[in-house]
């Protein structure tokens, strides 16, 4: 009996010697060509909405929209395009907003909005924003600092090149100012990378880029001081996006993705980017290819993708790698 067994046994692994090697093989998984950036904007976390119902509706709102993108699996990179706290940037804000940015369990990038830096810690009798004096700001600054990390920073993805840029100026009459210290680091940031495809990240959007008229279309809303940043972008034909925020601007805004958006003078695109508190959330997604960016929005309350809202920008053939 134990020979039988010896012999079934040699005579099956001498068939699975001969059947194996000629059974299809999976095909190599093939590398991605993209880096994927997340564009988180605006999260004021928990809300500056103050009414019990729709605040926990908002919050809710945003804890699964977080879920979707812990659960995307090409996602690269989130990038906080500043007012991550949800109103003054009082300590108990960005203790709160870390909750939720903690929660992202993706490489994070952060910089500063209106609602880290210009704000008095505690509002007016009636809810109001209080203007913050330049000492209140000076301890705004190094509390961001400490809970996100560096105001101005860059850093590579890929081939690309990547600027991240905030509010720093301790008297501003507008709601995002670069101080000069800030913009001389960006103009050397950018002459030293002139061959390299490059993004700007800055939470106020460029001058001329939202459909004139509309109420949010005045200079405090624009990323300034206007006429040097706009001196900067047009001596630095490889920045290709400049990405915003502070407008609010969503996909049912006019503005959203219009003609208007091309900064005047060049061929960059400011892609406006939608709160997160509102009714409901929505992201945009920055495929970055060898060859091109596309720009994609996604609807975290139907969990799908708004295909009427994609862009696409070519790369200049100079600045392409492994195409």
């Amino acid at each position: 009996m134990q020979n039988k067994k010896k012999l079934f046994l040699t005579a099956l692994c001498t068939l699975a010697a001969c059947v194996l090697p000629l059974l299809p093989l999976d095909k190599p998984v093939q590398a991605r060509r993209y880096e994927r950036i997340v564009v988180c904007s605006d999260i004021h976390y928990g809300s500056k909405t103050r009414e019990p119902e729709l605040r926990a509706r908002k919050i809710a709102n945003k804890k699964a929209a977080v879920r979707d993108i812990n659960g995307w699996e090409d996602v690269d990179l989130c990038v906080f395009t500043g007012d991550m706290v949800q109103k003054t940037g009082s300590p108990a804000d960005y203790k709160l907003a870390r909750e939720l940015t903690d929660r992202v369990k993706k490489p994070k990038e952060f910089l500063a909005g209106n609602h880290e830096v210009i704000y008095h810690r505690n509002l007016s009798s009636t809810g109001r924003l209080i203007p913050a004096d330049p000492y209140e700001r000076g301890l705004h600054l190094q509390t961001y600092e400490k809970t996100f990390g560096p105001l101005y920073h860059s850093r590579k993805l890929g081939q690309y090149f990547l600027v991240f840029l905030s509010p720093d100026t301790l008297e501003s009459k507008y709601a995002v100012e670069l101080s000069k210290e800030q913009l001389a680091w960006l103009e050397k940031e950018l002459k030293d990378h002139r061959q390299e495809p490059t993004l700007i990240f800055c939470h106020a959007p460029i001058t001329g880029t939202l459909l004139p008229g509309s109420k949010l279309d005045t200079p405090r809303n624009y990323a300034q001081p206007a006429k040097k940043l706009h001196q900067l972008l047009t001596e630095n034909p490889q920045v290709l996006l400049w990405v915003s925020g502070h407008t609010h601007t969503s996909p049912k805004n006019p503005s959203f993705n219009n003609p208007v958006n091309k900064i005047p003078g060049t061929e960059i695109l400011d892609v406006h980017n939608p709160t997160w508190d509102g009714k409901q959330v929505w992201t945009n997604s920055l495929y970055l290819y060898p060859e091109k960016i596309e720009i994609r929005t996604y609807s975290h309350k139907k969990h799908q993708w708004l295909p009427q809202m994609d862009r696409t920008i070519p790369v200049p053939g100079e600045m392409r790698k492994g195409v």
